[in-house]
């Protein structure tokens, strides 16, 4: 399957260009890359913009504002659809927390299934640098989506998938309106109500090797709400 993978960043100037050079090497020279960036101070385009310039299959779409992960995501992934070109997508974090060394294995899962998740609370996969507080936040935070929600996944919350494109096609990914991490909930919610063959494969988590974590007040908040807005939607 020929893959897409999606970046959204802000302010990962640090991460990007060993990234892309690792995504490359995992992923040969047919995968392509699109970096959709909200305007990062810290010149994060600048350094897709030289990787560009020597690898053609890395895209910048630069962004004029801070838009926001779910803006990011909804805009790549009807680019992606409307280009018609490839067979998955790579949704994943731009700081190293989603390595792309499980990237191949999410690619070829995706051959028989819609939705493949890379997991922390499946067997074999795990967190590392993580403190208690944060450790004991994730677990909860991942029962009280799957429990209000009422699906059985897991990692509801991960940002690690690979979605199918002919299964894309048929989800209305552009009318979630929730925000922040929220929206790859509702989206894998949106896939599990149509049908979709979801799978969910091992990966260790590792703390962002580069920058300042996002997580804030919040997303917090939007855990807590959210959940309640992706069940009644489902109505």
């Amino acid at each position: 399957m020929i893959p897409r993978v999606v970046l959204p960043t802000y302010d990962e100037r640090e991460s990007i260009g060993p990234l892309l050079a690792e995504l490359r090497a995992q992923l040969g020279p047919a995968a392509r890359i699109l970096v959709v960036d909200d305007a990062s101070p810290d010149g994060t385009a600048e350094v897709v913009r030289q990787v560009a310039a020597r690898d053609p299959g890395v895209e910048l779409l630069s962004r004029t504002g801070k838009l926001g992960l779910a803006s990011a995501y909804q805009v790549a992934l009807r680019r992606v659809l409307d280009e018609g070109c490839d067979d998955c997508v790579i949704t994943m974090d731009a700081d190293f927390s989603h390595h792309p060394r499980y990237v191949p294995a999410l690619v070829a899962a995706a051959a028989d299934h819609d939705l493949v998740i890379g997991s922390r609370y499946v067997e074999g996969g795990g967190i590392d640098n993580w403190d208690t507080r944060r450790r004991l936040l994730s677990l909860a935070g991942n029962w009280y989506a799957r429990t209000v929600i009422r699906m059985p996944v897991r990692d509801l919350t991960a940002g690690f998938t690979c979605l199918r494109t002919d299964f894309l096609a048929q989800v209305p990914f552009e009318r979630i309106e929730a925000r922040g991490y929220a929206w790859l909930i509702a989206l894998k919610t949106l896939f599990q109500r149509r049908g979709a063959r979801i799978h969910e494969i091992p990966i260790r988590f590792v703390e962002r090797r580069f920058g300042r974590s996002k997580l804030s007040t919040n997303i917090v908040y939007e855990g807590l709400i959210e959940p309640w807005r992706i069940r009644g939607a489902g109505r």
